[in-house]
């Protein structure tokens, strides 16, 4: 028999998220699914120390409220993923508000702690400034340590996605120390490309320059 599902029992919308959101493990589940769709054994991944039974229970309890749903990949793939539904993709503003928000007290991370590259490309995100968006608007491809990422940006908003993208406007590619650095607003877009710690696509310097004056990098 299960443990009865706690609640604050108030009358308010902060309350009732928490009440879906406040559990451990939950908040980090729709992180990840915030770059893309998952299997349950990525989502494990990712997550170390979850355990089996109480990622199961997370998932279930967002399925259950409409914030995540299941898919099938198609062949060859055919497996089943997890995926946010359009109420769930209503999170992301708020996650990235709050992802840049926790990200002003880190510090250098701890021998123990676990850096997700995912996350940074997220907390990459997260320093979007919708008011300095003009004449960004479009796809861009971040490739960090090989792997590729895609950021778009569309009216005053922006997305990024674990993809490769099509004919995106200009091609950043970088590690993950640099893009940790940048994130923690210990190294500028600049100076990461005087020391050649990042490079862009020759015919996407101006864009790429336009971008990160819009991720205040």
């Amino acid at each position: 028999m299960g443990m009865a599902k706690r609640s604050y029992q108030q009358y308010c919308g902060i309350a009732a998220a928490l009440d879906l959101l406040g559990e451990r493990w939950t908040l980090l589940i729709v992180r990840d699914l915030l770059i893309g769709p998952k299997r349950f054994t990525d989502l494990l991944e990712g997550l170390p120390g979850v355990g089996t039974g109480l990622l199961s229970q997370r998932l279930r309890e967002l399925e259950e409220s409409g914030v995540i749903e299941k898919a099938a990949l198609p062949p060859p793939a055919a497996s089943t993923v997890y995926r946010l539904t359009p109420d769930g993709e209503g999170l992301r503003p708020a996650m990235l508000s709050l992802l840049r928000w926790g990200s002003r007290r880190l510090g250098e991370p701890d021998p123990e702690q676990r850096i997700d590259l995912e996350s940074l490309a997220l907390g990459f995100a997260a320093h979007f400034d919708p008011d300095a968006a003009h004449g960004v608007e479009g796809d861009y491809q971040l490739v960090v340590d090989g792997r590729p990422f895609g950021l778009r940006i569309a009216n005053r908003h922006i997305d990024v996605r674990a993809e490769t993208v099509e004919r995106p406007r200009a091609v950043i590619t970088t590690d993950t120390a640099t893009l940790m650095a940048m994130n923690n607003q210990a190294l500028t877009f600049g100076e990461a490309l005087e020391k050649n710690q990042l490079t862009v696509s020759e015919e996407g310097a101006e864009a790429a320059w336009q971008l990160m004056r819009a991720l205040a990098f």
